[in-house]
């Protein structure tokens, strides 16, 4: 038996300062492709509705990091310009989301509103990642419901053992695992070898991200590569899901090779069971955290049981008697028993170079008394 429990607390984003999140930066310009500068830029994410707020500076730059992966809305205002806005920005985990802002001369009273581009490049970093969503976790066959496995879907990527497979080159068992930018690698007493302290349930994480070159500074003791995992939030919605994951026996084809031998598939049953929810910290009549505070709880208990074979070795009838005389080794050997109580010094007695020797019971047989 095995019980996960996740609970998780946000407010705002005061404490989302950790590299499982996204930026997004651009710049402002008029219709010449001159900068604005002093522009107010409003960042707005969809399904919590935090707002995070910043100006342009004097190149028309602005950037604003520690994002939790999601959908957001970017809109700027300018005195002597319409309202920009654009909409449908995906940011994912560890990505950097580049725009640029047109403005048109007019008034703020006025909106124009666009949707982002499907497909938007990371021109700021050399890193090359590819992010993992739920949904995959959730569709795609994941024996053990082990988020982390699906790593080895990515490209440079070679399933191993150890903790961690081989990325980038890297030996197994040497690059880095966070969650939420903590990391859950833990020293083992084998020298370079780094095991997983924490195995995230399937329904907590909401993207992963396999970072397989060009890390940046923020990583090290990696001999591969970074597996990041940013985990889900509550939002201004409750939600929530409850799960059974069965994997039987009855249910699955017998192995070629058992096939070939006659042997029968063994018996095994596995139930992944538990529930997620979350939404904001609401307090009727003292505090209502939409837009601020948010929480969300996990939890999964596996039962699992299986057939499982033992073999022992038993003494044959003469050895219950002190009969060894056919006692032999793997090799065929005879193994001699030597009585201890025939104990003697032989030689160089009393120093440190004695030499002790015993003698063999006659025929390996021990005698009755």
């Amino acid at each position: 038996m095995r019980t996960l429990f996740t609970f998780c607390l946000f407010g705002g984003a005061s404490v989302l300062a950790q590299s499982a999140t996204g930026v997004i930066e651009g710049r402002v310009v008029d219709a010449t492709g001159a900068a604005i500068a002093d522009a107010t830029v409003k960042i707005d994410n969809r399904r919590t509705g935090v707002q995070q707020a910043t100006v342009s500076n004097s190149q028309g730059s602005f950037i604003q990091p520690y994002l939790i992966p999601g959908e957001y809305r970017v809109s700027v205002e300018k005195t002597g310009f319409d309202k920009q806005v654009i909409s449908e920005i995906r940011l994912s985990v560890n990505q950097t989301v580049t725009i640029e802002i047109p403005l048109k001369v007019g008034s703020v009273n006025q909106t124009v509103e666009v949707n982002a581009s499907a497909a938007q490049l990371q021109t700021t970093t050399s890193s090359v990642s590819t992010v993992l969503t739920n949904k995959a976790m959730l569709d795609l066959p994941l024996n053990g419901r082990n988020p982390l496995a699906l790593a080895t879907l990515v490209p440079g990527v070679i399933p191993g053992g150890g903790s961690t497979p081989w990325l980038s080159g890297g030996r197994n068992a040497s690059s880095e695992i966070t969650i939420d930018g903590a990391s859950i690698i833990v020293p083992e007493n084998n020298v370079s070898i780094q095991d997983t302290g924490y195995q995230p349930i399937v329904d907590t994480v909401e993207e992963v991200a396999v970072i397989t070159n060009s890390l940046s500074a923020e990583y090290g003791r990696t001999g591969g590569g970074v597996i990041s995992v940013a985990t889900k939030a509550g939002t201004n919605a409750f939600h929530g899901s409850a799960f059974n994951f069965l994997r039987n026996s009855k249910i699955e084809a017998n192995s070629w090779n058992n096939r070939r031998i006659g042997q029968r598939l063994a018996s095994f049953q596995r139930n992944q069971f538990g529930f997620t929810i979350g939404g904001p910290v609401k307090i009727p009549g003292v505090y209502d955290g939409r837009n601020k505070t948010f929480f969300f709880i996990a939890e999964q208990s596996e039962r699992q049981r299986n057939a499982a074979s033992a073999g022992a070795t038993l003494p044959i009838d003469p050895w219950r008697v002190g009969d060894f005389s056919n006692l032999r080794n793997g090799a065929g050997q005879p193994i001699t028993i030597f009585d201890q109580g025939t104990m003697s010094c032989t030689a160089n007695c009393g120093t440190a170079n004695a030499v002790n020797e015993r003698r063999p019971f006659p025929g390996n047989v021990l005698p009755a008394s």
